[in-house]
């Protein structure tokens, strides 16, 4: 069936004047801009239970994304897995949200937030039960594989579907918080897995000729909080930021209202607002059906963004992304191993690469596996304290974004773990080394904030595709990176510190580049008052 946009190419009739009402000895103007309605509905209990409906669906996405790293040493003996096997699968989530991401950004522009999600939860989560019930490592690729490529709709949408159910004034730090759900993800993981694959549980299926055993489980445990999120995705709106810029007026004041009563515990009526600014740029809708037309919108959602004024906000926050992305998850790969080799070492101190030069061996047949699938709890342990590290550092980001701004933030950040990165290889004793090291992957702290700075640079109707293609490029640094370090640990270990590191400060030094703090709402409606000033680069 050919596809056709949500967006109905209607805009609300100009108001002939704009009229006031005095409220509780204040005047507020029944007709206002996007952001000027927005502050009017408050901050208040609906923005967090939306922070919440969000960052179960990231926490979702981080859980589906990892999982295969305690998967597939359970599974390996059941679908006999070879090392580049298991290598490939644990790349599956990350290769299906670089090759479509792209897609999922123009069906959110065009269609809605909110049912990209819905739509691809639901086929994510149909695909991972499935999964779980494969008898060989064909089909278990494929429909995890499947499973991966719905699964990177919400990864690619749910930032901006956040951002746009806040007002300027308080939507740093929601995204921020918003954002911590990553970091509870990387701790709730391992505590599933931890209490999930010891169970003996062995389940004979005969018409499928397999054995269901607890990795089998845990495919559809890591995908519970989608499911979750769908259901609860169910009662939510649509991106009131979307609506407008469809020229919907009602159906997006409808919303406002929904948010002023339960922030403001008053009755809907009572929201002063009763008409919007008409939007300068409104998303497109689709004239024609077909092929042509799908590529038609596609080119124009996207086109834009590699042109003026658009083209170096593009560059820098897909940049930013590629070498956050590439250095946390990259080095996360290597971690426990890192770590494993430092605390075992028995000798003088040293430090952390000769430690690794060291003890490092290569195998006489790097293809055999060793049949054992049980996993040692110090992995688990290790894992929740990194996961509880990051979670922290989420939380402390959005604690103070709103008083320090996402630039200073961003700056000091990624300049301290740039710097630790060096710092890490050059340490004389294992101890400082650690410490440093862990510093060196808080930079991945700073993945959500970027995502809260591309949501602010770009207008609605290009912002979903913005953000998909920021995405897509931190996961195409997260391929890049974690098979670059694995190289670079066996014959430059130093390498990998420097290049990675050098990678981080540059993207601080990028980040001089950003607009400072905006300026109050009420400014900036005296400057445009006929225009949503998010819709322009800040």
């Amino acid at each position: 069936m050919p596809l056709q946009s949500n967006c109905q190419s209607k805009t609300a009739e100009d108001s002939a004047g704009v009229m006031k009402l005095e409220k509780n000895g204040k005047m507020f103007s029944t007709t206002a801009t996007l952001d000027d309605a927005m502050l009017a509905t408050g901050f208040g209990t609906y923005n967090i239970l939306h922070m919440l409906l969000s960052g179960l669906i990231l926490m979702g996405v981080i859980m589906q994304s990892l999982a295969m790293g305690y998967i597939l040493p359970a599974a390996q003996c059941d679908l006999e897995l070879t090392l580049q096997q298991r290598g490939w699968l644990s790349a599956t989530p990350f290769l299906a949200i670089i090759l479509t991401s792209y897609v999922w950004g123009w069906l959110a522009d065009t269609q809605g937030r909110r049912f990209v999600m819905l739509f691809s939860m639901t086929i994510s989560s149909l695909f991972a039960v499935l999964a779980s019930f494969s008898p060989e490592i064909i089909s278990f690729a494929t429909l995890s594989f499947i499973s991966a490529v719905f699964m990177s709709g919400p990864t690619s949408v749910v930032y901006t579907y956040l951002g746009e159910f806040t007002n300027v004034q308080h939507r740093d730090k929601i995204v921020a918080f918003g954002s911590s759900f990553v970091g509870i993800g990387t701790v709730a993981l391992p505590a599933v897995s931890w209490l999930i694959l010891p169970l003996e549980i062995s389940i004979p299926i005969d018409f499928l000729h397999i054995t269901y055993r607890s990795w089998r489980l845990l495919v559809i445990a890591a995908n519970l909080p989608l499911a979750i999120g769908f259901v609860l995705l169910l009662f939510a709106p649509e991106s009131p930021k979307f609506l407008h810029a469809c020229g919907k007026q009602e159906a997006c004041l409808k919303v406002l209202r929904d948010m002023y009563a339960v922030n403001k515990r008053l009755h809907r009526d009572t929201y002063p607002i009763k008409s919007l600014l008409n939007e300068a740029e409104t998303v497109k809708a689709m004239e024609n059906r077909g092929i042509v037309a799908v590529l038609k919108s596609m080119q124009d959602q996207t086109a834009p963004l590699f042109k003026p004024p658009l083209l170096k906000w593009t560059f820098l926050v897909c940049f930013i992304q590629f070498g956050l992305f590439g250095t946390t998850n990259g080095f996360y790969v290597w971690f426990p191993s890192i770590l494993n080799s430092l605390i075992n070492h028995e000798g003088p101190a040293a430090r952390l690469c000769d430690i690794l030069d060291a003890e490092r061996t290569l195998p006489a047949n790097g293809t055999d596996v060793v049949c054992d699938d049980t996993i040692n709890s110090a992995t688990f342990e290790l894992s929740i304290y990194i996961g509880l590290v990051f979670c922290s550092m989420y939380i402390i980001v959005g604690f103070i974004v709103d008083i320090v701004g996402k630039k200073s933030i961003l700056i000091t950040i990624l300049t301290i773990t740039g710097l630790c990165g060096f710092g890490a290889h050059l340490a004389p004793t294992q101890q400082i080394a650690v410490v440093l090291f862990a510093v060196f992957q808080m930079c991945g702290a700073c993945i959500g904030l970027t995502n809260a700075v591309t949501v602010e640079l770009f207008p609605t109707k290009y912002r979903a595709m913005a953000v998909c293609l920021s995405m897509m490029m931190g996961r195409v640094g997260s391929m890049t990176g974690s098979n670059l370090i694995g190289v670079f640990l066996s014959t430059n270990c130093g390498l990998s510190f420097y290049l990675f590191g050098g990678l981080i400060v540059a993207c601080a030094l990028l980040c001089f580049t950003l607009p400072g703090k905006r300026r109050s709402p009420a400014q900036l409606t005296k400057s445009n008052p006929t225009r949503n000033q998010t819709h322009e680069p800040a």
